[in-house]
């Protein structure tokens, strides 16, 4: 049984990896992205840990899955199944290629060769800045900070010559290895390369060998990080010295010095196996916990459209009360985890009405997706470089359903607002050009 899950897993990660990459030329390759995520945390990784409990020593398994494999497969397939309904086309209506976008997108940056370094400066500042603000605005200092990456995007997009977008590549690169040294978390090495290479594909329609080659070389990165942090952030803890480039060089150099720990390698492996953290709500309710009946779902739109100035106790995002609830378990300090939707679906409705739930949410996304499509296509063709601001917590099966809907629709305002602000300054600065070389 843990072979073929995981074989049988494997190939549906790989399969939908590889359709991706076919239409990555011709369309923004975003919800195969999600689908991929979906399967790959979800299916491979929780049968991947099924199939190291049954060939390891039950002493040496760091994190066993808490239910039988049978029960959790049987619940997830539906979930897998109802995720992929959600994220594909239901009508005959074809939508107009990315590449219109592309084209409109690129004319508009020719004119407003400006902007990319408008936006490059103010996320830079706003990354520094974020920290100092008073707490009722710091999303929007959140918000704000990731304007840097957006800001790359139109770099690329602008007719700048290469030399010059590597060069700012590079530098903010550095800039955001020393910050993520810093802090311990390094999601924002995972997310925006990954958009970033979105977006390229659809601009220059690179073969599937480059894109195969560029992934392969993704994902041993990202193994090789996920294996150095749990030791990096330990020693940064235990206070080994203030050098963080210093600490973590000689965490890579232990290392290798003996690569094969299992321990670390099962440690990364748990970090992205989001089906135990399923699977323990799955064991918890309604065993122990009844189901909340939408409770929590009620909750999560209330604090997404109500501000804390007017809500002053409104539920924090993160999931930490969630979690205790829907799985019995307490959460260390500084260490974070959550349920993800499916979870919630589960805890609120069971099995099968999760899967409306389920159904919904995905299928939000999508027209939120084409919304803001249709609004770039129509009105502001930069609006579409904008979609991963939006959509960068939304993409995985981690977050709950407050701490997703939150961002979402305050990110969304946030985006339009900002796009507005931009579309009115270039509208002035090109109505005063005239007058100003006069």
């Amino acid at each position: 049984m843990p072979y073929f899950t995981f074989f049988f897993f494997l190939v549906l990660l790989l399969a939908i990896l590889y359709t991706g990459m076919q239409l990555s030329a011709r369309r923004l390759a975003i919800f195969f992205l999600y689908n991929a995520l979906a399967v790959l945390t979800l299916g491979v990784a929780p049968s991947l840990a099924y199939l190291l409990q049954a060939t390891m020593p039950a002493e040496k398994v760091l994190q066993p899955m808490p239910i039988p494999s049978a029960r959790y497969f049987c619940y997830l397939l539906p979930v897998l199944m109802t995720i992929g309904l959600g994220t594909i086309p239901w009508s005959q209506k074809k939508n107009t290629a990315d590449q219109d976008l592309v084209l409109a997108a690129r004319r508009c940056l020719q004119k407003q060769t400006y902007l990319p370094f408008l936006l490059l400066v103010y996320g830079i500042l706003m990354q520094f800045c974020t920290p100092l603000l008073p707490a009722f605005v710091r999303q929007l200092g959140v918000f704000s900070g990731m304007v840097l990456w957006v800001g790359l995007l139109h770099l690329f997009f602008s007719p700048w010559s290469w030399r010059v977008k590597t060069g700012i590549l590079i530098l903010v690169f550095i800039l955001m290895a020393i910050k993520s040294l810093q802090s311990t978390f390094f999601g924002d090495f995972f997310v925006w390369p990954l958009w970033l290479m979105l977006y390229l594909q659809a601009q220059h329609r690179w073969p599937k060998k480059n894109l195969m080659l560029a992934g392969g070389i993704a994902i041993l990165l990202m193994a090789l990080v996920l294996v150095w942090k749990y030791d990096y952030r330990e020693r940064v803890q235990q206070g080994a010295s203030t050098q963080h480039e210093r600490v973590f060089l000689n965490t890579i150099l232990d290392w290798t010095k003996k690569p094969w720990n299992h321990q670390r390698w099962q440690q990364a492996l748990d970090r992205i196996n989001q089906g135990n953290h399923l699977a323990q709500v799955y064991r918890w309710v309604p065993a122990h916990e009844p189901y909340a009946q939408g409770e929590t779902i009620v909750t999560a739109i209330k604090a997404s459209l109500v501000p804390r100035v007017l809500w002053p106790s409104k539920p924090q995002a993160g999931g930490t009360d969630i979690w205790y609830r829907f799985t019995g378990n307490l959460l260390s300090p500084n260490v974070s985890m959550n349920i993800g939707i499916p979870g919630e679906a589960f805890a609120n409705f069971g099995p099968w009405l999760a899967l409306v739930i389920i159904l919904i949410w995905v299928r939000c996304l999508y027209w939120l997706y084409y919304g803001l499509r249709r609004l770039a296509s129509q009105h502001y063709p930069l609006l579409w470089l904008w979609v991963p601001l939006i959509f960068y917590p939304l993409m995985d099966q981690e977050n709950d359903l407050i701490t997703m809907l939150n961002h979402a629709v305050k990110g969304t305002l946030f985006t339009l607002i900002f796009c507005w602000f931009l579309n009115r300054l270039a509208h002035y600065i090109f109505a005063n050009k005239p007058k100003a070389m006069l």
